[in-house]
């Protein structure tokens, strides 16, 4: 199908708090370059209305995000069969040193 199903997320921390998004997994069949079928799109620049940080492979598990922001806009689409995107994230003081 050409259009995408998308669904949009909005995680939101007290102002001069970070957000740590961390990738725990992701459909198998769908990484191809680009992630044209299917992915996640994690905005952690503190421009929220650059393209986000695109994810669709289970090789990238493990993968951690630190916003610039105290908003992480998170955005699945999906074009092909039905995807799983599985998330933690956590609110806080998160120095970028540690990671």
């Amino acid at each position: 199908r050409e259009d995408f199903s998308k669904c949009n997320y909005w995680i939101q921390a007290p102002k001069g708090s970070r957000i740590e998004v961390k990738l725990e997994s992701f459909t198998r069949g769908l990484a191809v370059d680009g992630c044209s079928y299917a992915g996640v799109e994690i905005k952690t620049h503190s421009d929220l209305r650059l393209t986000g940080y695109r994810f669709c492979a289970p090789e990238d598990k493990g993968v951690t995000l630190v916003s610039n922001y105290h908003i992480v806009p998170v955005i699945t689409y999906n074009r092909a069969y039905a995807s799983q995107t599985v998330l933690k994230y956590r609110i806080g003081e998160i120095s970028l040193q540690l990671l």
